[in-house]
């Protein structure tokens, strides 16, 4: 699934090709795309003629900002994409495409979800943060230490914290296991157990890790591309993740893979603790 790193990645991308664009049509292929927040009908009426002032994101989702006030969302999933096509620029759609956003002279997103658990809706500005119901950006300078001390006085254990989209927006599986190594945190340690240096381990370790996996355009471990068709290439700088029985980068130890609510979880039993 695409985590914030990926969709920041996506943001920054689109950003140079559509800001100031009109939106001159919307076709939706699979109804079930435009699933919420009104009618397929309502979404392509209101977003036909406008024109993007800002492409934003919050947590995992990527916000088109438009002259209207309205608020388009993307809601990726497991394998939604967001491409980039244009005349002089492939890809062109597929079978996969199940929504198509047209600019003016030709420019095309292109929305491809191969497992179509993703979505996108339209609402008002001043309604998105009540529907989008995300918690603290963690690259955002109002997350600081105190702001995470606060968040992580719950008795839940640390690694469902931090993919607690309500708590903290945009960490998903891949990026709490990187984050958590770097921290030197085992995974299953209770939240409100981290006390002084911990917790400014993780906090430094969350900025680190997110900003790296951006720096890298993002993870491609199956579907994830950038709105030009490229792989991120974090996937060849995992600490833990995947790396189940794998001699961990640090010492002798080998990397411990097990079940976490049904969510695979990767650490180091010697580094962290």
């Amino acid at each position: 699934m695409p985590e914030l790193p990926e969709v920041e990645t996506i943001r920054r991308d689109l950003v140079s090709v559509v800001t100031g664009k009109q939106i001159t049509d919307v076709t939706v292929l699979l109804p079930k795309m435009v699933r919420r927040q009104g009618s397929q009908d309502e979404l392509i009426g209101r977003a036909r003629g406008r024109t993007v002032q800002r492409v934003r994101r919050r947590g995992k989702s990527l916000l088109c900002i438009l002259d209207s006030l309205d608020v388009l969302v993307f809601r990726l999933g497991m394998t939604g994409q967001l491409l980039w096509s244009h005349p002089d620029c492939l890809p062109d759609e597929d079978k996969h495409t199940h929504v198509i956003i047209h600019f003016e002279k030709g420019g095309r997103i292109l929305f491809r979800d191969i497992r179509q658990f993703g979505e996108m809706y339209l609402v008002k500005k001043g309604a998105l943060e009540k529907i989008l119901q995300m918690g603290a950006e963690p690259l955002h300078k109002s997350f600081t230490l105190e702001a995470l001390k606060k968040i992580s006085s719950s008795s839940v254990k640390i690694k469902h914290l931090l993919m607690d989209q309500k708590k903290i927006a945009g960490i998903g599986n891949i990026y709490s296991d990187e984050i958590l190594f770097e921290a030197g945190i085992h995974p299953l340690k209770r939240a409100s157990a981290l006390a002084g240096k911990e917790l400014q381990r993780l906090h430094h370790a969350i900025g680190t890790i997110l900003r790296e996996a951006i720096a890298c355009k993002g993870d491609t471990l199956s579907d994830y591309r950038t709105p030009f068709g490229e792989k991120g290439q974090y996937q060849h700088f995992h600490r833990v993740y995947q790396r189940g029985g794998e001699t961990c980068r640090r010492c002798p130890a080998p990397i411990v893979r097990v079940k976490l609510s049904g969510r695979s979880c990767h650490f180091c039993p010697s580094c962290q603790k």
